[in-house]
Parts: structure tokens; C-alpha cells; sequence
């Protein structure tokens, strides 16, 4: 078995975890990034930073590095009824300093925050560690244990678990979290398409009938996703794929090509619009952050902005208390006081 100590354990390399664990390798502090897929190539996740997290990066002396990475920027969003546009906003009148959202794909962006945390040898990711234990003493989580590539065992030890693990985080269940609240009333319904001559790349909300979101998808193409009440989609499917091809086309004129050519639903990706706020972030030696904490809703595009801000917060309020063994939950509790506000409004809004 694989055994190993660091002050940090950071469970989850999605943009929190790699964040947090860039920031506190960037001090010094050793850290270790387990996460549990192979890669970073999956689909239909947070892909817009808004200009807030753009203020963020540049405090952080990262905003050009990840400018250079491949991407789109959005200046406006528009709104749409039917296909016909009726009214837009532009990033420059909300954030004029940072007149803009960066539309990256996430896997870029991952891949990006890896290669900047790498050069630091107190950083080491481990690809395709999946957690299925924490290991407690005395009450205090120390570490975890779980198995590489499906059959390598490991244990890691370190001064302060954090769970970074997204919305079905297994820390958050093995840890035993409890939710402040939880609503589940609506899902997005993704599929992709390439854009249209002469389609503008920017934001749109589609109004009408049948109702969503259409973002622009690196390099050319369109991100779609519908709205619909929890359960709505199953009862979309047992219509069939032609009244399901009829629905899309009516949410916008654009998708006529894409409806023509349905023969299944396999184009369709269905996310759950869970909003979940745990009530207590912590416990001694264990911190939760990003989606693990606070999920947030997909519709407005500002989960993963809220997480890179939670895991800026968490490396300046756990970095003073490495070396001493597990950190104590009273001082952990100070990142939940510091960015529920933030959370809890993005959340229930």
C-alpha cells in the first residue's frame, strides 16, 4: 500500500481543489490533489468565469496566464424570444474594469492550473485516486485511504483533509454532512451544436415556449441547454424522439438542422439543477469547499466563480495552522464564515 504525509489533502481536482492546492504548494506547504477520474475530459460543466473571478486571477497574478490558454471572451448577452432578438446587456456597464467573461473549456482550464502548480515540489496530483475512507483518531479526520486506477490501495495522512469533490462529493457523505437546505425543481437538458454562419459568440437566454440557455462553446460551436421542471425530461422521452426533435426546434429556429437529424437522445447530457447548502462546513482536520459545500444552481453559470473565490479564501485561512497536526474545526469554521454570504445568495438566487 501506498502511504503517504503531507499537510494537505485535497480530494477533488476540479477548479477548487487545483486552486487550493496551486495557492498553498505556491507557500510552500506540501499537497497532495486526488483526483478521482483518469483525466480531465468531461462534458457539460462550469466553463464561464465571470469577471469577477477575472478580478480574482488578476489579484492572484493569474489572469494573463489564463488569458493565454485557448478561449473565448464574452462581452454581451442577449435574449432571445422565439428566435427573434428582444433585448441584451453588456459586461462593460456591470464590470467595466473587467468588461468581459472568459468562456473556457474546463478541461483546459484544468489542465492549466495543473502545469502552473506542477513546477512547485511540494505539489503532486495523483489522477484516479478515488476516496472511500477517511481516516479518523480521537474524533479529528487525519487523512483518507481508497484505491488508484480501480486496484492500487493508498493512505494519506496529512495536518487537513478538504473536500473539493463536487456536488456528489464522497467526503461530504463519508464525513457524515448534513444540508442547511435543498431544492431540486428544475434540470438543463445540454446537447452541442456548430454554430451557424454568422452567429454572434456570445451569451443568450432563450425566452418562449420552450425556454434556456445558449452559450458559446470553444472553439465554434453552441452549448444549449433547456430548462425544464425536476422530471419533465423522462416524460419527454416517452413521447419519442420526433415530438422531442419538435420541442427543441421551437426553442430555437437555429436547432431545426440538429432536430432534422435525431435518431435517439443519446446528443442529450441531462443535469440535475440542485441547489444544496450544507449546513456545517467543517469538522476538526476536514474542510469541505466548491460544490461540496455550496451547489450551485447551472442556470446562472457562477458555481464554478464562486468555488475558485471559496478555495482563494481557504489557502489564506489554512496555510498559518500546517505543521501542527489536525487543524482544529474552530479554525476551519472561518473560511464557511467568510464565503456563505456569497454562497447563499448565489445559490438561493
Amino acid at each position: 500500500m501506498a502511504s503517504v504525509r503531507v499537510s494537505t489533502c485535497v480530494v477533488g481536482g476540479g477548479p477548487a481543489g487545483l486552486m487550493l492546492g496551486l495557492l498553498l504548494a505556491k507557500r510552500g506547504a506540501d499537497v497532495l490533489v486526488l483526483e478521482g477520474h483518469e483525466n480531465f475530459e468531461r462534458e457539460f460543466r462550469g466553463e464561464v468565469l465571470q469577471p469577477s473571478t477575472s478580478h480574482l486571477l488578476d489579484e492572484l497574478g493569474l489572469l494573463e496566464y489564463v488569458k493565454a490558454q485557448p478561449h473565448s471572451l464574452l462581452e454581451a448577452g442577449k435574449i432571445r424570444m422565439n428566435g427573434a432578438p428582444i433585448g441584451e446587456f453588456a459586461f462593460r456597464r456591470i464590470a467595466p474594469q473587467y468588461p468581459y467573461a472568459i468562456w473556457m473549456p474546463q478541461p483546459i482550464f484544468l489542465a492549466a492550473l495543473l502545469r502552473k502548480a506542477e513546477p512547485f515540489p511540494s505539489f503532486s496530483c495523483w489522477m484516479g485516486a478515488k476516496v472511500t475512507k477517511l481516516l479518523e483518531e480521537d474524533g479529528r479526520v487525519v487523512g483518507v485511504s481508497g484505491l488508484r486506477h480501480g486496484k492500487e490501495p493508498f493512505e494519506v495522512r496529512a495536518d487537513v483533509v478538504v473536500g473539493a469533490d463536487g456536488r456528489y462529493s464522497a467526503v461530504a457523505k463519508l464525513g457524515g454532512f448534513e444540508p442547511a437546505y435543498e431544492h431540486h425543481d428544475f434540470d438543463i437538458i445540454w446537447f452541442t451544436i456548430e454554430q451557424p454562419p454568422g452567429w454572434s459568440s456570445t451569451f443568450y437566454v432563450s425566452l418562449g415556449d420552450v425556454r434556456g440557455l445558449m452559450l458559446p462553446k470553444y472553439p465554434h460551436h453552441i452549448q444549449a441547454g433547456i430548462v425544464l421542471p425536476t422530471g419533465e425530461w423522462k416524460g419527454w422521452r416517452q413521447d419519442g424522439v420526433a415530438a422531442v426533435a419538435e420541442r427543441v426546434r421551437r426553442f430555437d429556429p437555429i436547432f431545426a438542422g440538429f432536430a432534422d437529424g435525431l435518431r435517439d437522445f443519446t446528443p442529450f447530457f441531462p443535469l440535475e439543477g440542485l441547489i444544496r447548502l450544507v449546513r456545517d462546513w467543517t469538522r476538526d482536520g476536514l474542510l469541505l469547499i466548491g460544490d461540496a459545500a455550496h451547489t450551485m444552481s447551472p442556470a446562472g453559470a457562477i458555481g464554478v466563480n464562486v468555488a475558485i473565490a471559496t478555495a482563494a479564501v481557504a489557502a489564506q485561512q489554512i496555510y498559518p495552522h500546517l505543521g501542527r497536526g489536525p487543524i482544529a474545526r474552530e479554525h476551519l469554521r472561518a473560511v464557511q464564515r467568510l464565503r456563505e454570504p456569497a454562497a447563499s445568495s448565489g445559490a438561493r438566487g
